[in-house]
């Protein structure tokens, strides 16, 4: 069955789409009973109209030859309404029954106009910029149709982003209205009667009178008053050249996307919070400062004073609440529901996020930009701990809004509100590098944001600011890596080499109180609990640069041990080269597996770190990759170490951390269902070749004491299939060759069409 929307973007009628489905024509083989008086009703053109009565008519067979208009003296010319007479005559369906319209009630004309959604402002708005062309008014619907679609695909990012984002400033300019509209008496008058026409209408479903069938078309002629339509709608996509314009742009944009995972929360009917209905202080509480104290070390975004002045002004006010600071008390305490298991199930935590949403919004977001870059920063890593792609849009708008507001010289490094604009964007940076990097797109930040988020200011808290900046580095370092080698003819010896050498820089210039051997095997007593698990996260991304670095040379060097043939090694000189940079990639995921070790046991391990969940994966393909080589490369010999059993323990104990997390983060469970299987295999294939090891020996010396004990052979085509799963999940962590269910990613995010991880949302 053809799909409507399909049919008519190929006729160049989409702008009908939205009120044929209103009106009950959902799908293209109801749209085949239409008559003329729908079509007057519906309001379409006279050209539009025969457009789509001439493609109904060659959908039934008639050829384009017969006309159809009504003639009296040409039988052979039907008008539209005997097109369906003409389809029993010349085909012979099943007969069905002629569809009737479902009764609508009328719309309510008070009410503000709802603009169009980004998708459909995407496709509407800028085809009839398009069509304001001369060159493309004098195509035909269909040309026009198709150069509409090619233009839209080859426009710039930025471009549509401007266009996406006048619809979303646009939806909530209406939300806005719409929150003062229902404190008015025509609201209530409308609850009213839609309350008496479902009453009226619910049991009316058969035996109807044919004059219904006009019922709900006629109500679609009732217009609104045009004083309701928003002036944002009218902007110009040209519009956003200033600084100003852009973060407004970008900050529409995250409220958009906040306002849409906002939807999928209430669509469960549930009741959030607000001042008068508050969760357990106690609780809220514990959440919060559970929150603080699980990143507070790693990144800047709240301090235990902060919050307790939050819950001061929430549970104990001295005037009304406002609106930032709710926002702000359960965003914390939703995010703290991540840190804290115990503390709140998943639907309170959920609730607690939607509540905070709920006071925030565009009103809200330009009271207060250090509060509003900051509550973004916290939304986002919300959004991240949930695994939901709308993170990236809220990191964008909170560097948008450090570019334009954040004071770039700080005279006095005592200042606590300038230093909080610096930290926050600091974090901002961070979390912008680790999703490029981890996702696959590119990072938004540039130079001058380095240059002044990542100066040290100061020597207040002196370990966590080092512990900061040194983070933001080690990210800004390995976005830098991903986007180099994303690029073929950019993954070359040189730039591998030139990497290596800033990474190695980066290493040589990080201070002293945050080198592994400070913390082995007595940690300073200065050095907190949360802040020696900083210090081990900070080394633990390090390593993770170097896995970026060197992870095509492991699936280079593997496919030509495998094909023995000629394979893309990024340039090397020789095969040392590669086996060298393959075992540092090998060393770095093993010192991956023992750094996250001594999470697990300090006590501090959160359950659903996407940090230690997704490094205990890498690290572990990785080893399980290496495993595989050491296997393909040569058979056990007797006497040396079994390096293929060192590599499969490391990655034993990292799926035993993805275990830890299983029970409560999804993505952890999908994880060992790809892991597992790999393992087993690798282990399997191991144990044979020592019991084969094993069998030898003891042979060869009964035949001839004597006699050396040679090596056992192994065939490479056991291991291909192994290796070519791997190999995919180390050249491929983005899911672009991968075939997925639709439903469980997102391909618009990448500039070469492909998705990103596949099991975010």
């Amino acid at each position: 069955m053809a799909d409507l929307s399909d049919v008519l973007k190929r006729l160049g009628l989409t702008t009908y789409h939205q009120s044929l489905v209103e009106n009950g024509f959902h799908n293209w083989n109801t749209v085949l009973d239409i008559t003329e008086d729908d079509l007057t009703a519906l309001k379409f053109k006279l050209g539009h109209r025969r457009v789509l009565q001439r493609e109904i008519a060659t959908h039934r067979g008639i050829p384009l030859s017969m006309s159809l208009e009504p003639s009296a003296s040409t039988p052979s010319e039907l008008s539209s309404s005997a097109l369906e007479s003409l389809s029993k005559q010349t085909t012979s369906p099943p007969s069905k029954e002629k569809r009737r319209y479902r009764r609508h009630p009328r719309p309510d004309v008070h009410a503000p106009k709802k603009p169009k959604t980004a998708c459909t402002y995407a496709d509407v708005n800028f085809a009839d910029k398009l069509r304001s062309q001369p060159d493309i008014r004098a195509l035909s619907f269909v040309d026009i149709a198709r150069e509409v679609g090619q233009r839209w695909q080859t426009l710039p990012a930025d471009q549509k982003r401007a266009w996406e984002s006048q619809a979303a400033r646009a939806m909530q300019e209406f939300e806005a209205q719409m929150d003062e509209y229902k404190k008015s008496d025509n609201w209530r008058k409308y609850q009213v009667y839609l309350g008496e026409f479902k009453t009226q209408h619910t049991t009316a479903k058969s035996g109807r009178p044919k004059s219904a069938r006009s019922g709900a078309l006629a109500c679609s002629t009732y217009s609104r008053p045009s004083s309701s339509d928003s002036p944002l709608s009218c902007l110009s996509s040209t519009s956003t050249g200033t600084e100003a314009e852009a973060c407004h742009n970008a900050l529409t944009l995250a409220l958009s996307e906040i306002v849409s995972l906002r939807g999928e929360i209430l669509a469960q009917g549930i009741q959030t919070y607000d001042q008068m209905r508050l969760p357990s202080e106690g609780l809220v509480r514990r959440a919060m400062h559970a929150f603080v104290e699980g990143t507070g070390s790693l990144l800047f975004m709240w301090t235990a004073g902060q919050v307790d002045e939050i819950l001061e002004r929430v549970y104990r006010p001295q005037k009304p609440v406002d609106a930032m600071t709710l926002a702000e008390c359960f965003t914390v305490s939703a995010m703290g529901g991540h840190y804290d298991v115990q503390c709140f199930p998943d639907r309170i935590r959920r609730i607690l996020y939607a509540s905070g949403t709920l006071h925030f919004h565009e009103k809200t977001a330009r009271s207060d930009y250090l509060r509003t870059m900051r509550l973004l920063l916290s939304m986002s890593f919300y959004a991240l701990l949930e695994k939901h792609m709308s993170a990236r849009y809220l990191i964008a708008a909170g560097l948008q809004i450090g570019r334009w507001k954040c004071p770039r010289s700080i005279p006095d490094s005592t200042d606590t509100t300038a230093q909080s604009w610096r930290r926050i964007f600091r974090s901002l940076i961070f979390m912008d590098c680790w999703l490029s990097y981890t996702l696959g797109y590119r990072s938004e930040v540039t130079t001058d944001d380095v240059s002044f988020a990542c100066t040290p200011q100061g020597d207040c808290e002196a370990i966590n600011e080092a512990i900061h900046i040194q983070t933001s580095k080690i990210g800004l370092l390995a976005a830098e890596i991903a986007n180099i080698l994303a690029s073929p003819e950019l993954s070359t010896r040189e730039n591998v080499n030139m990497l290596a050498e800033k990474l190695e820089a980066w290493r040589n210039g990080v201070p002293a109180i945050l080198q592994i051997p400070t913390l082995i095997p007595t940690p300073p007593p200065e050095l907190s609990v949360y802040q020696k698990r900083a210090i081990l996260m900070l080394h633990i991304m390090y390593l993770g640069a170097l896995i970026l670095l060197y992870r095509q040379t492991l699936v280079a060097t593997a496919e030509k041990q495998l094909t023995e043939g000629e394979t893309y090694d990024l340039d090397l000189s020789s095969t040392e080269d590669a086996k060298r940079y393959r075992d540092e990639c090998g060393v770095a995921a093993q010192s991956i597996s023992r750094l996250l070790s001594l999470i697990k046991f300090d006590g501090t391990l959160t359950k659903r770190c996407w940090l230690i969940i997704y490094w205990s994966f890498t690290a572990c393909i990785v080893l399980l990759f290496s495993a595989m080589t050491k296997l393909i490369e040569g058979p056990l010999i007797p006497g040396l170490p079994d390096g293929i059993n060192i590599d499969l323990g490391h990655a034993k104990d990292c799926m035993n951390m993805l275990e830890e997390c299983r029970d409560y983060e999804p993505i952890a469970s999908r994880y060992l269902n790809i892991l597992t299987p790999l393992y087993d295999n690798l282990r399997e294939v191991h144990h044979r070749m020592v019991g084969k090891l094993k069998t030898s020996i003891f042979s060869l010396l009964q035949i001839d004491p004597t006699h050396g004990t040679p090596p056992v052979p192994f065939s490479k085509t056991e291991l291909a299939p192994i290796a070519e799963k791997l190999s995919m999940l180390l050249t491929d962590p983005f899911g672009r060759k991968q075939n997925f269910d639709d439903s469980t990613m997102r391909r618009l995010l990448n500039a070469d069409g492909s998705c990103s991880v596949f099991w975010w949302k």
